[in-house]
C-alpha cells in the first residue's frame, strides 16, 4: 500500500464532502492507481519515478469529481420526495435538502438527519427512536403520532414545527429557541427545556413533569403552561 499515493488522493478529494458516489470514485481510483504503481515498480522504476508516472497517467480528474459532486447535490435537493412506508433504520441522511418530504409510517430508528434541511416535511406514525436532528432545519415540519424517545435536537431550528400526539419523554431541548412551535397532546414526561426561549408556543398536554428551569417565554406561552400546571418557579416572562 502506497502511503504517498493515498495522501495524494486525500488532498485531491479534500474539498468534497464524503458522499457515497465521491467515496466510491476515490476508492476505485486508488485501486487502479495502486495497481499501475505496482506494475511500474515491477518494471524497474524506483518508488519516486513510479509514483510520478502513476499520477501523471490519470490527467485532470477534478472535472470528473465536480460532475459527480454536482449530481449528488442535485439528488439531495429534492422537493416532495416520498420515503413513506420504508425501513430506513440507521440511515445516513446527513446534510440532505428535502423540502416537503414525506417520512410517514416509516422505521427511522437511529437515523441521522444532522444538518439537513427538512422544511415542511412530514413524519406521521413513524419510529424515530434515537434519531438525530442536530443542526437540522425543521421549520414547518410535522411529527404526528411518532415515537421520538431518545432523539437528539442540538442546535435544531424548530420554528413552527408541529409535534402532535408524539412521544418526546426524556428528550432534551435545552437552550433551544421556539417560535410558533406546537407540542399538543404529546408525551413530555421528563422532557427538558432548560434555558429555552419560547414565543407563541402551544402546550396543550400534560406538562407537570416537563422541566422549564431557566426558560424565557412570552405571556401567551406562560399562560398556557400555567393552565396545564407546569412548574414555572424559575422562568422569566417577557
Amino acid at each position: 500500500m502506497s502511503i504517498k499515493l493515498k495522501q495524494y488522493l486525500d488532498d485531491v478529494f479534500a474539498k468534497y464532502e464524503d458522499s457515497r458516489p465521491i467515496l466510491e470514485l476515490k476508492d476505485e481510483l486508488y485501486q487502479d492507481l495502486q495497481e499501475k504503481l505496482n506494475d511500474l515498480k515491477s518494471e524497474g522504476y524506483d518508488e519516486d519515478a513510479a509514483f510520478h508516472r502513476t499520477v501523471n497517467s490519470i490527467g485532470e480528474i477534478s472535472e470528473l469529481i465536480e460532475t459527480i459532486h454536482a449530481k449528488t447535490r442535485e439528488l439531495q435537493q429534492i422537493v416532495g420526495m416520498d420515503f413513506s412506508k420504508s425501513n430506513l433504520q440507521n440511515s445516513d441522511l446527513k446534510s440532505v435538502k428535502i423540502h416537503e418530504g414525506k417520512f410517514n409510517y416509516s422505521n427511522l430508528q437511529g437515523s441521522d438527519f444532522s444538518h439537513s434541511d427538512l422544511t415542511n416535511s412530514s413524519f406521521k406514525c413513524s419510529n424515530l427512536d434515537n434519531s438525530k436532528f442536530d443542526g437540522a432545519d425543521l421549520t414547518g415540519a410535522e411529527f404526528n403520532k411518532s415515537n421520538l424517545k431518545g432523539a437528539s435536537f442540538k442546535n435544531t431550528i424548530l420554528n413552527h414545527t408541529v409535534f402532535k400526539y408524539s412521544e418526546l419523554a426524556g428528550v432534551v431541548f435545552d437552550h433551544q429557541s421556539f417560535e410558533g412551535t406546537v407540542f399538543d397532546y404529546s408525551g413530555l414526561k421528563g422532557t427538558s427545556f432548560r434555558g429555552a426561549v419560547f414565543k407563541n408556543v402551544s402546550f396543550k398536554t400534560e406538562v407537570k413533569k416537563a422541566i422549564f428551569d431557566g426558560a424565557v417565554m412570552d405571556k401567551p406561552t406562560y399562560a398556557i403552561l400555567k393552565g396545564y400546571k407546569a412548574n414555572l418557579t424559575n422562568v422569566t416572562v417577557i
